[in-house]
């Protein structure tokens, strides 16, 4: 060859025998560079090296082009740019498939046997000694301390992640000589066969193939197994085929898709499916009940109509925002979709049935302060991580706590969280059945929510929806109720916490599902009303003020799970902020303290519009206020809702009903009329959960009538009793109203700002932090002169929410957001609900396991297989039954599933890929189905 085409090769050293070699044997005249072994750890260490030995090269002129010994190697190889030279590289994973042949011969392999331990001559002369040293040093060196893990992770996660440290050759089971021809091969050979000896492999020798790097050293143009880089060119990864590709440098850009799953359709079944014409949105939050009509096929909203929520029976809520609707349309609807804020607001207000919680924690070991929730007992009943039985249940022991936590505490339903319940769910389901059987009560268990780890989050989940039970089915019996009395007997379908829809029936099945409905309905009438692609969506309403984000298009989610109200859980949900403050939230002085929230009042000018005598209980307060030490607490007032079933009332009860069956009374007048001690003390708790009184008191709402932004009830009891409040807080009613609003907007502007942290860290531990708070004061305005804080969002914040417009331009302006207001911003949970989809979905895993197979998990029954593709066709054919089923019961007549798989491969400090486990997504999506209506609460 003349030296004009001389190839200069760089590689890594495990190539150099066999490059060499053939370079001899074709008779090519090449200049070399190896690179130690071991540098695709270091991708960006790679491809600086890399870069500068083609610069260097390419500026001696001495070559026609570079050959790159080196694969993808960790994405090491991306971004390589060629100057006046080209570059050569092979379209292969890594070396081993130049060794085999070709990257299809090397996935084969794989494929057969995922977690194999290659060795070549190269591999044996340039890494096999100081490689050995490492691994005994390593396992030394990877025994973490369980003590110090389990402080940072929890103990459930450290244990998995010492066995996975300290057990990393379970994860190989093969050592395969791959035989290239070299001279010494026994002594390579025996090296191999001894490494399979020593850590339980088998062995097996492979036949070697230099095909692909005789390619590699003499192509001049790209092939399907060679990539040629003309000058001016960078390589880029192609996710979709898995190799470099050759892109010019103007255009060139950094991949960002590397390891994202690659998505099929696994198979389709036609279903017929009737398409929804006129749609019924219904919003039930926990001040208003919202309602839209909205036209599908011009996607407009044809009529809206809002009325105040009726807790203690939303038939009248619903019925009362119906009448405003257009009767001859409302007949016409043939799909109806409900977001409600019933299970947020529950758990932010701490309602609901009292729960025992049963537990079975990791060796027994629990400390109180673990869980936060009483009643709860550790029973017998322990599981390794595996699943694997350490000590059997005892039914008898189980059924003597639960009737005794029925007899002293009083409580309405169970739930049961054990170790490793995932993995083997028989402990939780004994425990279940015997609860059942001394009680007779309902039993939540945490593996039917969640296939996640960590079991305290598992309780937490199962607690909370066993506690919000009796509140979904009565909501929805009243919808349905209110629905059939305007003639609509369409299918009905709820809002889930992550946006999505599922039937009215598998909603009663499973109501922790519709955590967030309400707030995952108004990000999704947020992004229908705006088509913004990225924003911050902050929905204030009565209660609660939600905050998310959206980005590119899509709304975050939680994948750990959705957390509300202090509580963490593992429910699939939008990933949003909820705190207790909206307008209807309490206004409470505590000697000059002054907060706002998280208990939700009705405003006591709905209370002077609606209830004859208010003016008599605000005379009482007015007359004791000096008496009442600053504290505004005996201010409150009840008043009767109306509703008369539910509760058999005790004799202290009976004598508070008697007395504001009058008229309203505050909390001050009644304790001294029932010879009550204290206000804490009145017997009050049971006739506000059953919704039997209502409380109310000053609220934002009230104050917004005082300055006449909103005039629906009586501005003047607002203003009187503002007047009453701002005295124990030593204020001028006008100081007082700034003072609130002031708060108000402060604290939406630090949500707002806690949202946008959300996304790096945890925004809540700037509560505890001194530090961070100056700063934020600075930033609010409130801190001292010496500097000036400055902040500016890059994505505008979409508001959401009748007073809305009051409160986020200001607390935008704090952080440099542009503020968004749209039209029908006052309905837009309404709108989000019926806009939105059924998407079902459902994960199995495969996995390594002890036999030298492979073991699938996640489905109602773990089987293990000697072959992963083996594995992979029996997961992937029960998912696909599982979603298509699961559609079904959600509402869809949807079938297409799609089917996901992901690997996750580590790479070990040889460069080899350990298989660690393989992800399989099937997902199911389409509109409610209409041909077979859910009317489970009239039905069931």
């Amino acid at each position: 060859m003349a030296e004009s085409k001389r190839a200069h090769v760089i590689a890594c050293g495990v190539l150099a025998i066999d490059i060499r070699a053939l370079a001899a044997k074709l008779g090519i005249g090449v200049t070399t560079e190896f690179f130690e072994g071991g540098l695709h750890d270091r991708p960006t260490e790679l491809r600086r090296r890399l870069q500068a030995a083609i610069d260097a090269a390419s500026a001696r002129r001495e070559c026609s082009r570079i050959v790159i010994g080196y694969g993808v190697c960790g994405r090491g190889t991306v971004g390589l740019r060629a100057r006046g030279v080209p570059l050569v590289l092979p379209k292969a994973h890594d070396c081993i498939a130049l060794f085999l042949g070709s990257d299809a011969a090397y996935r084969r392999e794989f494929w057969r046997v995922p977690g194999t331990y290659y060795i070549s001559a190269g591999w044996f002369e340039e890494k096999v000694q100081p490689r050995a040293q490492r691994r005994a040093r390593g396992r030394a060196e990877r025994r973490a301390d369980s003590a110090e893990l389990a402080a940072k992770y929890g103990d459930e996660n450290a244990q998995a992640i010492v066995e996975f440290l300290n057990s990393w050759q379970k994860n190989y089971k093969r050592a395969a000589f791959i035989d290239t021809g070299s001279a010494g091969r026994a002594r390579y050979a025996a090296h191999a066969r001894a490494m399979a000896q020593e850590f339980g492999w088998r062995y097996e020798e492979l036949p070697g193939n230099l095909g692909l790097l005789e390619k590699l050293l003499t192509a001049e143009a790209t092939t399907d197994e060679v990539l040629v880089v003309p000058p001016s060119h960078v390589t880029a990864f192609d996710a979709a085929e898995g190799a470099l590709k050759a892109v010019p440098l103007a255009t060139a850009r950094r991949d960002g898709g590397a390891g994202r799953p690659r998505s099929r359709p696994a198979s389709r079944h036609p279903r017929s499916a009737a398409t929804a014409r006129l749609g019924l949105g219904i919003d039930a939050g926990g001040t208003y009940t919202d309602a839209v009509l909205y036209d599908f096929a011009s996607r407009a909203v044809l009529g809206k109509s809002k009325a105040l929520t009726t807790k203690w029976d939303h038939t009248v809520g619903i019925g009362n925002a119906l009448a405003g609707l257009e009767p001859e349309a409302l007949e016409r609807v043939d799909l109806v979709a409900i977001s409600t804020t019933l299970a947020t607001n529950a758990i932010v207000e701490g309602r609901g049935q009292k729960v025992g919680l049963l537990l079975m924690p990791p060796y027994g070991l629990l400390e109180p302060s673990d869980i936060p929730h009483e009643p709860k007992a550790a029973i017998a009943g322990r599981l390794e991580i595996d699943g694997r039985e350490l000590e059997p249940v005892d039914p008898a022991e189980v059924g003597r706590v639960a009737a005794e936590m029925v007899a002293r505490h009083g409580v309405g339903a169970f739930a049961v969280s054990g170790y490793a319940s995932t993995v083997n769910p028989g402990h939780e389901r004994q425990v279940k059945a015997a609860v059942a059987e001394a009680t007779g009560l309902a039993v939540t268990c945490g593996h039917e929510l969640s296939a996640l780890l960590n079991f305290r989050t598992r309780a937490t989940t199962a607690v909370l929806n066993a506690r919000i039970i009796p509140l979904l089915w009565r909501f929805l019996r009243d919808a349905d109720a209110a629905l059939a009395a305007r003639g609509i007997r369409a299918p009905v379908m709820v809002v889930k916490g992550d946006g999505t829809l599922l039937s009215a029936q598998a909603a009663l099945e499973r109501p922790i599902e519709t955590i967030l409905s309400g707030p995952a309905a108004s990000v999704a009438g947020a992004c229908y009303l705006t088509q913004c692609d990225s924003a911050l969506v902050v929905d204030v309403g009565g209660t609660t003020t939600d905050t998310a984000a959206v980005s590119d298009g899509r709304v975050h989610t939680a994948p750990s799970g959705a957390r509300v109200g202090g509580w963490q859980t593992h429910v699939q949900a939008l990933d949003m902020r909820t705190v207790g403050l909206g307008g209807d939230s309490l206004i409470a002085c505590e000697r000059g303290q002054l907060s706002i929230g998280p208990t939700r009042v009705a405003p006591v000018a709905w209370l002077a519009a609606e209830h004859a005598g208010t003016p008599e209980a605000l005379d009482y307060v007015e007359a004791r206020l000096d008496d009442f030490e600053g504290s505004s607490r005996p201010l409150e007032l009840l008043a009767l809702t109306g509703r008369v079933d539910g509760l058999a009332a005790g004799s202290d009860e009976a004598r508070l009903l008697a007395l504001l069956g009058q008229r309203p009374h505050s909390l001050a007048e009644l304790a001294e009329r029932t010879a009550c001690a204290h206000v804490d003390l009145l017997p009050v708790a049971r006739l506000e959960e059953q919704y039997i009184v209502q409380r109310c008191a000053l609220t934002p709402t009230d104050l917004l009538h005082c300055r006449g932004l909103f005039t629906r009830w009586d501005a003047r009891a607002a203003r009187r009793l503002c007047g009453l409040v701002s005295r124990l807080c030593g204020s001028t009613p006008e100081e007082f109203i700034e003072r609130v609003f002031g708060l108000l907007v402060n604290r939406l502007a630090v949500e707002l700002l806690k949202k946008v942290l959300d996304e790096e860290t945890n925004p809540d531990a700037m509560d505890d932090c001194p530090a961070c708070q100056a700063l934020v004061r600075n930033l609010l305005g409130e801190g001292n002169g010496g500097f000036a804080l400055r902040l500016a969002l890059h994505r505008p914040v979409i508001g959401l929410g009748a007073p809305v417009h009051l409160f986020l331009p200001q607390a935008a302006r704090r952080l440099g957001a542009e503020a968004i207001i749209p039209p029908h911003a006052d309905v837009a949970n309404a709108i989000g609900a019926i806009t939105s989809r059924v998407v079902v979905a459902r994960q199995a895993r495969i996995e390594p396991n002890a036999a030298g197979g492979y073991a699938v998990h996640g489905l109602p029954e773990t089987r293990d297989f000697d072959r992963l593709d083996a594995a992979h066709a029996y997961a992937a054919g029960e998912l696909e039954r599982a979603v298509r089923q699961q559609a079904r019961l959600a509402g869809t007549a949807a079938d297409r599933v799609e089917l996901d798989a992901h690997d996750r491969i580590s790479n070990a400090a040889d460069g080899t890929e350990i298989f660690l486990e393989r992800v399989l997504t099937a997902h199911v999506a389409g509109p409610p189905d209409l041909a077979r209506p859910q009317r489970a609460a009239r039905e069931g």
